[in-house]
């Protein structure tokens, strides 16, 4: 079967189309989250969810518990549901385990594999492509986020102006988990209120996030090494990942040196506001940097953050080490200029 979108796989559920087996994985765990609940409720419909569902976690279990029950029999219900978490960290010797199950699927019983990430070329996986669905969770591109905050706010009853979207983007960043928990405590702040506004954001979201970017940004700029490290460990300590603060600090750069194209071209703030893509609540914060950077550190340092996406892609287990290398090349570029 040819793998799915997520958008694929509510279409099967909303249409009743239920499969034996599903393999979720992907980075954007807010999402795999929704899915999974989607698939409870489309599979157990009004049974008894506490006799027909049982959830494991791979390192934790024994292959044969998730095979008993696969094959237990649901109780005054159509079908089981059986939910493997953090399916990557089955062995190789595991996942040949887990072949019977999926080479005859259980038609009484669907069985959802979560994972981080998968390999593709791997017989298991090969073998469950032909037999079941796999879906893959990607985190959503910048021009994707609006639409994902209206969506979340919704669930918590609430609506956003526009400029509270803006400043959700621009605060929590594009972590729909970090966007999903920050609406919850707003939502818990204005109590009854329908609408979110800009003060609501204000009183409650700590931006310590894009003010620990600025403050990196400023002192890569400035050669200052140690503080650098500083603010690194300030991002990677507030819950960002190694990727994410990459992706934070490339679209920072890549702002600047647009900001820095649009001054010379005598743009007013407003038009370079649209050219950049950030809102005039914050484009200023961007102009005051740009000026007080010279174009060729920011080429330079541009350069060494495609180089370092380039190394994280192609050994992502050394990560940490990457980005801090980067700033280390960072640093001496910008005193070498």
């Amino acid at each position: 079967m040819p793998a799915l979108d997520p958008r694929q796989l509510a279409s099967h559920l909303e249409n009743g189309k239920i499969n034996s087996l599903y393999f979720l994985h992907g980075e954007e765990t807010y999402m795999i989250d929704e899915a999974l609940t989607n698939l409870k409720g489309k599979v157990l419909g009004d049974g008894l969810a506490d006799f027909n569902m049982q959830t494991f976690y791979a390192g934790d279990c024994r292959v044969e518990d998730i095979r008993d029950a696969a094959e237990t029999l649901p109780m005054m219900a159509q079908r089981r549901l059986v939910i493997v978490k953090e399916a990557q960290d089955f062995s190789a010797a595991e996942f040949e385990s887990l072949a019977s199950l999926v080479e005859k699927p259980i038609e009484s019983t669907s069985i959802v594999f979560v994972a981080s990430k998968i390999d593709m070329r791997k017989k298991f996986f090969k073998l469950f492509e032909s037999q079941g669905d796999i879906v893959k969770f990607q985190k959503p591109f910048e021009n994707q986020i609006n639409p994902w905050i209206h969506y979340i706010a919704k669930k918590h009853g609430k609506i956003l102006s526009p400029e509270a979207v803006e400043v959700v983007k621009e605060w929590v960043g594009s972590n729909l988990i970090d966007i999903n928990n920050e609406l919850c405590k707003v939502s818990q702040f204005i109590g009854e209120n329908e609408q979110i506004e800009v003060e609501d954001i204000r009183a409650v979201v700590s931006r310590i996030r894009i003010d620990t970017v600025f403050e990196l940004v400023n002192e890569m700029g400035q050669g200052d090494c140690g503080a650098s490290f500083t603010h690194l460990a300030n991002l990677l300590d507030n819950g960002q990942n190694e990727i994410g603060v990459l992706a934070m600090i490339m679209r920072h750069f890549r702002i600047l040196i647009l900001c820095h194209e649009a001054l010379k071209e005598g743009l007013s703030q407003a038009q370079i506001a649209s050219r950049v893509g950030v809102h005039g609540f914050f484009v200023k914060e961007y102009i005051n940097q740009a000026r007080n950077q010279d174009i060729k550190n920011l080429l330079h340092v541009y350069d060494v953050l495609l180089d370092t996406d380039r190394a994280l892609k192609s050994n992502p287990l050394s990560s940490h080490l990457w980005l801090e290398n980067l700033v280390l090349q960072a640093c001496r570029k910008s005193t070498a200029v």
